[in-house]
């Protein structure tokens, strides 16, 4: 990789490149000037707000592989929307060890990826009450200045909310989902109900068992740092 790890964020040389086609659900074709090239996408989401042909992403260069660079964000209404989904998970697990997302209890202790009832989790956690896992969830789309989650029906999705909760309900586990906003321009977070209703009724139910929703927001600068820059911003969950 090459990001360049300084004090609180990520930073990256970032150039900016207009979008061909989306080959592939990881990569993208490009051009920067008279040079085209493909990119490495690491987000599987649709995106179909944000990559389409004639948009504008962000990228930066690299060395090896299949690919020439890779795909940080892309560039709407002016706004630099962090896309890449590893770079939102170092920087939350790291924010996390660091004790600076203040809606969870003191943990004892973090390991990245925890499986319990058969699936895999993006972090296992140890605090004074017991055992727990965190699941992250990137919510890139925009509208009204709400972020929302998923862009397009997500059964992988849709088994993990339903799985903790049934590991809040049913083993007595702490169980988190965390949605990582990435669009500077929105300050609030809701699930989708219109591309995916029954995540929306998951997380309303898994909220009543127990189960601990919360969105951060971070985001991407024009200078190519990534921070976080708000630990807690307001879920919604009804429509």
């Amino acid at each position: 990789m090459n990001e360049r790890k300084e004090g609180d964020f990520f930073s990256f040389e970032l150039f900016s490149a207009r979008l061909i086609e989306r080959d592939s659900r990881v990569s993208v074709v490009a051009s920067e000037g008279e040079r085209e090239f493909r990119a490495h996408l690491r987000n599987t989401g649709r995106l179909s707000d944000l990559i389409y042909p004639g948009g504008r992403i962000v990228c930066e260069w690299k060395q090896g592989g299949k690919t020439d660079a890779r795909v940080i964000g892309a560039i709407d209404d002016g706004f630099y929307v962090l896309l890449d989904t590893y770079v939102q998970e170092k920087l939350f697990a790291r924010e996390l060890r660091s004790g600076n997302i203040g809606v969870l209890p003191e943990l004892d202790s973090v390991t990245e990826q925890e499986t319990l009832r058969e699936r895999r989790f993006d972090y296992g956690v140890v605090t004074p009450d017991g055992r727990g896992v965190i699941e992250l969830k990137s919510a890139v789309s925009c509208e009204d200045r709400w972020a929302s989650y998923p862009d397009a029906p997500s059964r992988r999705g849709l088994e993990h909310v339903r799985t903790l909760t049934k590991l809040v309900s049913e083993d007595n586990k702490d169980a988190y989902v965390a949605f990582v906003v990435t669009h500077p321009d929105c300050n609030r977070f809701r699930p989708n109900e219109e591309v995916h209703p029954e995540m929306a009724e998951a997380l309303r139910r898994g909220r009543e068992a127990g189960l601990k929703l919360f969105a951060t927001k971070m985001v991407l600068g024009q200078n190519g740092r990534v921070r976080l820059i708000d630990d807690d911003i307001p879920v919604r969950l009804n429509v």
